[in-house]
């Protein structure tokens, strides 16, 4: 997958985690992952949006998996 194609998502997960659109946000980095499942920066950002949803044990799985990318 080109770069490219990826930065957008990114920027848009962040825009919507700015604004607290949280599971927008998820969306986005879910999208980034499918492409590329070794995407740690996707894997924590996810992890960071899930913990401020309060979903600590999936947002804490998540965390482990971008330690293992």
């Amino acid at each position: 997958m080109q770069i490219e194609q990826i930065n957008p998502l990114y920027y848009e997960g962040n825009e919507l985690c700015c604004s607290e659109r949280f599971d927008e946000a998820i969306k986005c980095y879910d999208k980034i992952i499918e492409k590329n499942p070794n995407s740690r920066v996707a894997w924590g950002y996810k992890a960071h949006a899930l913990s401020k949803l309060k979903k600590y044990d999936e947002a804490f799985a998540c965390y482990q998996k971008a330690l293992k990318c």
